[in-house]
């Protein structure tokens, strides 16, 4: 798989949505309303187009090139997945109304470091556009999941958390390998 599919699936990987609905579900008790959800999505969206627009100006400042900050975007996305991996979904005190809205739901859960990583190192292999699309195909639809089961039990949410956490470390090892290979 490559191309679109690609960066779908590692920021897919990245934001990891069951550990989103798992964490927002921990501390709230009522469904959130759509407008926290869309507050979310907007800010999310934002901050990761952002970045993908500033991927090259940002690998300039810092004097590196593409393949030597995939090995830094799989190392972070790595550690990511082995904290997802070992301990679960991470636990932030959700704030009720539009202060949730932006901590901890839009970041650092959605907008994660990991998601960042996959956003910058594949808007710089790959080009904006199809970071663009795959960052609000991913966002959004994590975005209206988490408003239509927030509030409700979701028992699967811990153990799927878990399991895309392991899929996140498959990945940016594949990364970390793809740009060891390419130096």
């Amino acid at each position: 798989m490559s191309g679109i599919g690609m960066t779908i699936l590692l920021i897919f990987a990245a934001v990891n949505p069951p550990a989103v609905l798992a964490t927002m579900n921990r501390t709230i008790e009522e469904r959130l309303s759509w407008k926290v959800a869309a507050i979310a999505f907007l800010a999310a969206a934002a901050l990761l187009l952002a970045a993908t627009f500033a991927a090259d100006a940002f690998l300039d400042a810092l004097e590196l090139e593409p393949e030597t900050f995939r090995i830094s975007a799989g190392i972070v996305m790595a550690v990511t997945g082995a904290a997802l991996l070992l301990f679960g979904p991470f636990a932030y005190t959700v704030q009720p109304g539009r202060k949730g809205a932006l901590f901890p739901f839009a970041f650092p859960l959605l907008a994660s470091p990991a998601a960042f990583a996959a956003v910058l190192t594949r808007s710089a292999d790959k080009g904006e556009p199809q970071v663009v699309l795959a960052s609000l195909i991913v966002v959004g639809a994590v975005a209206a999941g988490v408003f239509a089961l927030s509030g409700r039990p979701v028992p699967f949410a811990g153990t799927l958390a878990r399991l895309i956490g392991a899929l996140l470390i498959f990945r940016a090892v594949g990364l970390v390998i793809d740009g060891i290979r390419s130096v």
